[in-house]
């Protein structure tokens, strides 16, 4: 084969390769069923999926728009206590999730025209204490059960992989949203304001706007995160879906797995949710200090996550293949090639 048809031939395998392996990996997911696995690994797999829906939500904030927030807790436990008290009181669980993503959006309105007036720190700052205040507000209302929590109660009978299907149809969901925003108009005005609002607001953009359309956008995918979550888990307290070390547990797999990309939060996902609870049993006071520890070690070392990591190392590769095909193409002008 010629160079030119190998280094023409090289993008095209890469592009197949990247449409392929999310199908694969789709109907792998959707054919569990027939592997006969047993309901803890159902159960890892339904977590899992639901860490990755709030993943690529968080992505289209943090990643795509530049805003780091670190309040997500506050969405996806609205989403699910609206969830489990429309659930135990008869609504359909289709109905229930959109309701939770609804308050999530509304919610996200309330914290973010305020909280958008400040920049960088300052505003993730802001959210903490917003986070905050929803989970001490949350642990004294008396008609949610308070610190003791909310136990659903539904009509119909527990069937695990009607629950597995819901997070993966939402799963689905939100990755489809994260592919549409970054491929529209919407998404490069986003991506203008991650790099510099000012020059964005130059160039006829509303940033505020942007950032509190994004806002909404992944609130409503967390909420309903957090509804599908409620619904599995049958009981819910503010010290669980409010807590802070859900909203770091968050921000920190799009991190791991790659900011601003559509597939770095999936992955982070993935990687986070087979991991976290072997984490969290083995070092039970020390998890989250792994977990800052991990964050600064990655935006030290590899900022862009794994998706960054695997692009470098195949640019490397690739300009280690281009070096090498001129070095053997001399050696057979000139006779000096090694024959078999």
């Amino acid at each position: 084969m010629s160079r030119s048809a190998s280094v023409a031939g090289g993008p095209g395998a890469a592009r197949l390769a990247a449409a392929a392996l999310p199908l694969a990996l789709a109907l792998l997911l959707a054919a569990v069923p027939l592997f006969g696995l047993g309901p803890n690994v159902i159960r890892l797999l339904f977590v899992t999926l639901v860490w990755v829906t709030t993943s690529v939500a968080w992505n289209i904030l943090g990643g795509i728009t530049g805003q780091v927030s670190f309040g997500f807790a506050v969405f996806y436990g609205l989403g699910a206590y609206t969830a489990a008290l429309l659930i135990r009181g008869g609504t359909p669980p289709l109905l229930a999730f959109l309701a939770a993503g609804a308050v999530a959006t509304v919610a996200s309105l309330v914290v973010g025209i305020p909280t958008f007036r400040l920049r960088g720190p300052y505003f993730a700052i802001a959210t903490i204490g917003v986070s905050e205040a929803v989970r001490v507000t949350m642990n004294n209302l008396a008609f949610t059960g308070g610190a003791s929590g909310y136990r659903i109660v539904e009509r119909v009978p527990f069937n695990q992989m009607t629950h597995y299907y819901s997070a993966l149809a939402l799963a689905a969901l939100a990755i489809a949203v994260s592919i549409l925003v970054v491929r529209s108009k919407f998404g490069l005005g986003l991506m203008a304001v991650r790099e510099d609002e000012d020059a964005a607001a130059d160039l006829g953009l509303n940033p505020f706007k942007y950032k509190l359309l994004a806002h909404a956008l992944a609130a409503a995918l967390t909420g309903m995160a957090g509804g599908v979550f409620a619904r599995y888990a049958g009981f819910i307290h503010p010290g669980g879906v409010f807590a802070f070390n859900t909203s770091v547990s968050i921000l920190l797999m799009p991190v791991i797995g790659g900011l601003g990309t559509v597939w770095g939060p999936v992955i982070g996902g993935l990687i986070y949710g087979t991991v976290q609870e072997q984490l969290v049993a083995a070092f039970p006071n020390l998890h989250l200090l792994l977990y800052g520890s991990l964050l600064i070690v990655i935006i030290l070392f590899e900022p862009k996550g794994i998706v960054g990591l695997v692009g470098r190392l195949a640019r490397w590769a690739a300009g280690s293949r281009r070096q090498a095909v001129p070095v053997a193409a001399r050696g057979a002008s000139t006779g000096t090639g090694v024959e078999s």
